[in-house]
């Protein structure tokens, strides 16, 4: 089972995410979908479902939940090559186990300052090979005095140190396997930035900045990726710098070439009382129909995109172990 963390602190739309997340999963593993399954444990789903719920009846999740986020875990199933031809195979399946972090969580904050992996959470951290980096977009303005600014940058710098307390510990486990004379090879890790809330990038700031009022369609697109690079190198230049300079470390990992996705949920004003205007929005929901059920306006071709791009990862990472069918449950 290979593992996995999504990053982000506590205004960066994670819990949000990972609601929109798990709507996707479960609306995919239910649709004729043979080569996708879904799993979530009962204190894991609890969890879940109830961001779910909240979110489905048009508003954004409670502290109290995103409290509870850290203990979440999910796991995702991909049929392998081999599983869709012999269907009960101990290799027809491969999994990814998700986490979620908080990076200005307690855990987090002294494990950047210690350099120690003394908790659970941290060392479960550690043995990612899939790390999912969200950004608030929110946060990107040109006015270097305001609150926005300043979170942006000191975000940015704690996932910064984050990222290179990581590089050191694969690049010691590395060296540990050398000197254990077992086969050692530099690791791959594979990193997705997500953009959230792109919906309030200003259009002045990105007119200042010379890019498109709109962020250019096809994930893979050159346009996109080149859009995505330009405002990292603005406003998230230190963990950008990390992450490429990772295999200049004695044994560092390799980090795979970030991809890029957007995570938008559409809202509207609340309607029918006179303070409707500094009422918070609403979480805009999409009613059931004929094509499917009841679903946040959402951007799910961007989550579907994920979901793809988590799949082509596990069939690539090579330390994976083949699971049956029950080992990867269907919700």
């Amino acid at each position: 089972m290979c593992p996995a963390a999504i990053l982000g602190d506590r205004a960066a739309g994670k819990t949000t995410f990972v609601g929109a997340l798990y709507s996707t999963m479960t609306l995919t593993s239910t649709k004729t979908n043979e080569n996708f399954r879904f799993y979530a444990p009962p204190e894991s789903l609890d969890v879940l479902t109830r961001i779910h719920a909240k979110m489905m009846t048009g508003s954004f999740p409670d502290a109290n939940v995103k409290d509870e986020l850290n203990k979440v875990q999910f796991t995702l199933g991909f049929r392998t090559v081999i599983g869709k031809v012999l269907k009960k195979s101990r290799f027809a399946w491969r999994g990814i186990k998700f986490a979620a972090y908080d990076v200005s969580g307690e855990d987090v904050r002294e494990y950047i300052e210690s350099g120690v992996a003394s908790t659970d959470i941290i060392r479960q951290l550690l043995e990612s090979y899939i790390v999912v980096i969200l950004v608030d977009c929110s946060r990107m303005t040109l006015d270097h005095d305001s609150p926005q600014f300043r979170r942006m940058i000191g975000y940015d710098g704690q996932m910064a140190q984050l990222i290179s307390n990581f590089v050191k510990y694969k690049a010691t486990e590395f060296e540990e396997q050398k000197a254990a004379h077992r086969l050692a090879h530099r690791l791959k890790i594979f990193p997705a930035i997500v953009l959230t809330k792109t919906d309030q990038l200003p259009e002045s700031l990105l007119h200042k900045l010379g890019l498109p009022l709109t962020i250019p369609e096809g994930r893979k697109s050159k346009e996109r990726q080149q859009f995505c690079e330009f405002l990292l190198s603005r406003f998230f230049v230190q963990t950008l710098s990390l992450l490429r300079g990772a295999r200049l470390a004695d044994g560092g990992p390799s980090f795979d070439e970030a991809a890029y996705f957007t995570s938008q949920i559409k809202t509207r004003m609340a309607e029918g009382t006179e303070m409707a205007a500094a009422a918070p929005a609403r979480i805009s929901i999409k009613p059931a129909s004929a094509a499917g059920s009841a679903q946040m306006d959402a951007s799910y071709e961007e989550y579907q995109a994920m979901i793809d791009y988590f799949g082509k990862v596990a069939q690539q990472a090579s330390d994976f172990e083949g699971e049956s069918e029950q080992s990867v449950k269907r919700v």
